[in-house]
This record gives structure tokens, C-alpha cells and sequence, in this order.
């Protein structure tokens, strides 16, 4: 049976919002729900265990302790996370900050200390990261 991409999407849609069981092949959500980043949120849904995801719960966890562990850091400063609430529960492949102009110097030097490393700069973004390359 050949499924359109917009039937996909709209059946996702109804199974995050827990309307019905879905009529198709689960392989197919789990790919459609993968490339729009709700992929924990589905498995959470149809109560989908395994290595997947274990590994979707643990990408979680860490993401969550990043967020702890920065907002201790710079208890002292302004900043704002964004773009980290999201009408459904996933595994952001970032995190977001905004911090006062002022303070942005100071924030990287602490966030550096971390572990992290500035990979990009630009005059309203500076890009940092931890581990790979």
C-alpha cells in the first residue's frame, strides 16, 4: 500500500495526540517521526521499548543535564534558554541560549570551561561545542 507523505504526517499527528492506532506500518511513523524530531515523543506514545528507545530517553537525560548544569553556571548573569519547549516532548539536538550583550564574553569564557569549545563566531552568534570534532 502506497502512503502519501501528507497522509504520514497526518497520521503522526493524530497518534502524538493519541487519536487512534495507527493504520500503518509503525517503521513508517518512526521514520517520519525521526525526520521531524519527535521521535521520543512517539515511542513514549505507542509505549515503544527497546535499544531505540533507550537511546531516545538517554539523548534526553543528557540534554536536561546540560540545561542544569549552565543554568548553575550563570545563576549570575542574563540569560534565557529558547527554542527548548515544544508542543511535544523530543530530543533537541541543541540548546539554546540567549544572554545580555554585555555578558556574552564573560558567559562563553564560563561555558568553556565546561569543556565546551567555540566552533563558530559571528557578530550575533557564537556556536560552541562539546566533544567530536
Amino acid at each position: 500500500m502506497l502512503i502519501e507523505k501528507q497522509s504520514i504526517a497526518r497520521i503522526l499527528i493524530d497518534v502524538l495526540r493519541g487519536k487512534g492506532t495507527p493504520q500503518v506500518n509503525v517503521d513508517i511513523l518512526i521514520d517520519g517521526a525521526l525526520k521531524n524530531k519527535v521521535l521520543l515523543h512517539l515511542l513514549r506514545v505507542l509505549n515503544i521499548q527497546g535499544s531505540l528507545r533507550k537511546q531516545q530517553e538517554s539523548a534526553m537525560e543528557k540534554v536536561i543535564s546540560v540545561v542544569q548544569t549552565i543554568s548553575k553556571l550563570l545563576e549570575n548573569y542574563d540569560y534565557a534558554f529558547f527554542k527548548l519547549i515544544k508542543p511535544v516532548k523530543y530530543v533537541p539536538a541543541d540548546v539554546d541560549l540567549l544572554v545580555n550583550a554585555q555578558q556574552v564574553k564573560e558567559v562563553t569564557r564560563e561555558v568553556v570551561k565546561l569543556g565546551y569549545r567555540v566552533v563558530a563566531k559571528d557578530p550575533y552568534c557564537i556556536t560552541l561545542m562539546k566533544g567530536g570534532r
